[in-house]
């Protein structure tokens, strides 16, 4: 059945600026049964992803710093996401909605909630916890031992600190002495280093959410205080209400709310790209907020950064002097272009060999000029995630790509396997060029795979609906840019998904 607006439906739409003919086409889209990407093979170490020795970290490293007090360098980092799922093994206790002490909860098998009770002291944020128990008159230890039940320690963290609800940006990760330090405030610290410019400015960007965005400027005055020998130059940005899709039923009929109004949901980390294109950046870092080390590690993660990033200095001046000699020389530049091809292990264009040596140029100008990125990869541990590949073009090329599972159709068993056959996995460890070579930027939105989105199955009110994602940031979005995979050592990549992670020995001091 066709979709018919209302006029509660057009003033929705209109609220939120996006228009009829962009929601029919997202109707379109959860119609669609050809959006799985066709996996080729896995990127490996020698096939898509380059492996560094001893003389060329070297190299790398004193190439980046040569251009990083330039003042070229800033950081992008997604920070809206809200600590909830992080916070789940908490959520599901008060869910029992009983009495239950540690006891009961080892009889009914919650690990997870388990282990937080039993660490609870190795946490960064348990001082926070124990004097907001103890200014509502408990003791922890009386949660511990079972006098109280631990869905009223529960609700403490989850609400009355906010755990349950602040940004994971704002949740304490690591503690040092009496300091506790933000994820937010992590991201900083770790970006001096590799940000810092001539005049010690570092910029950085983080994408945030409009309730929380005052509680975001209130923590950077407070890290400026501590830090106020370096010029951080932090910056904010919403994610647009534009950029949410709607969700559909199991016979793609737009989903209503209890109230009658379309739903909406988040169009995922690809709504971004947005922010990332209004930032103008020149060389920029993106990272999530939840992959940030201790001070202990953060020696060994600003040397990676300045790794991958003097790769990308160096893979932007040798595309740069192709470019200039295929304007001033083709012949001469078509040689050139060729060995950087090679050098970088670029696909050349599938109409390369039926073409004309004079229209070498040109294709090679229409390949070479376009944003570029170098990603971290470190060694696939299991962990859920992406991963690098190549994957088969409509024109039959082949590229590399940062690949989700729910992009491959895992009921094909060839693709399946290839998906299996993994050797590496995506830290969203990045660092992007987004200027082309007479200094003007990209406009990011014309290097997408606009067919590379995700469809995921979801629940609302019991029943289960189809919800949409635009191709994702450093998925679809970057599809069409100049890729190279950089393995990096794994103790770079310490995420936290849930809160016991912060119990691992790559968060502990």
């Amino acid at each position: 059945m066709q979709w018919m607006p209302t006029e509660a439906d057009i003033k929705q739409l209109s609220e939120i600026n996006i228009s009829e003919q962009t929601f029919r086409y997202y109707l379109e889209l959860f119609k669609k049964n050809d959006w799985f990407l066709d996996l080729n093979r896995p990127c490996t170490v020698g096939d898509g992803i380059l492996r560094l020795n001893s003389e060329e970290i070297d190299r790398y490293i004193a190439l980046y710093e040569k251009e990083m007090v330039k003042g070229r360098m800033a950081k992008f980092v997604p920070a809206s996401g809200a600590a909830t799922r992080m916070f789940q093994c908490l959520w599901e206790v008060v869910k029992l909605g009983g009495n239950q002490t540690l006891q009961d909860l080892k009889k009914i098998g919650h690990n997870d909630a388990i282990l937080f009770f039993e660490n609870l002291k190795n946490f960064a944020f348990y001082p926070l916890i124990e004097k907001k128990c103890s200014d509502k008159g408990f003791s922890i230890d009386e949660f511990i031992i079972g006098k109280e039940p631990l869905k009223v320690l529960c609700e403490i963290i989850l609400k009355d600190l906010e755990f349950g609800l602040l940004p994971k940006a704002l949740i304490p990760f690591h503690r040092y002495g009496s300091e506790l330090r933000t994820a937010f405030e992590e991201q900083i610290i770790e970006a001096i280093p590799y940000l810092r410019d001539g005049d010690n400015k570092c910029r950085l960007h983080f994408t945030v959410t409009p309730e929380w965005w005052k509680k975001f400027e209130e923590t950077l005055e407070e890290v400026k205080l501590k830090y106020n020998q370096y010029n951080l130059d932090v910056t904010f940005s919403l994610q647009s209400p534009s950029t949410n899709t709607p969700a559909v039923d199991e016979k793609n009929r737009p989903v209503r709310d209890a109230d009658g109004r379309l739903l909406f949901r988040p169009g995922g980390h690809g709504s971004l790209l947005a922010n990332l294109n209004k930032l103008k950046g020149d060389i920029v870092f993106i990272k999530n907020i939840d992959n940030v080390v201790p001070d202990t590690l953060k020696t060994l993660v600003v040397k990676w950064k300045k790794i991958l990033g003097g790769i990308l200095v160096e893979l932007d001046n040798d595309i740069r002097d192709a470019l200039d000699t295929l304007n001033k020389d083709p012949l001469k530049g078509n040689e050139k272009a060729e060995f950087i091809c090679e050098k970088w292990d670029i696909s050349l264009p599938h109409e390369y060999a039926s073409t004309r040596v004079s229209e070498h140029a040109f294709l090679f100008k229409r390949l070479l000029d376009r944003p570029r990125r170098v990603c971290g990869m470190v060694p696939n541990v299991g962990a859920p995630g992406g991963g690098p590949f190549w994957v088969n073009e409509k024109d039959g090329s082949t590229s590399r790509q940062i690949v989700e599972k729910a992009q491959v159709d895992m009921h094909n068993p060839q693709q399946a396997k290839i998906w299996e056959s993994s050797t590496h996995f995506n830290p969203v460890d990045i660092v992007c060029s987004l200027r082309d070579f007479k200094g003007q930027n990209y406009d990011l939105h014309r290097y997408t795979n606009p067919n590379a989105i995700i469809i995921t199955q979801k629940h609302y009110l019991g029943k289960p609906i189809k919800v949409l994602e635009h191709p994702g940031l450093w998925n679809g979005s970057m599809a069409r840019w100049l890729t190279v995979f950089v393995e990096v050592p794994a103790e770079t990549f310490q995420p936290v998904k849930k809160v016991t992670d912060l119990l691992g020995p790559g968060h502990r001091e």
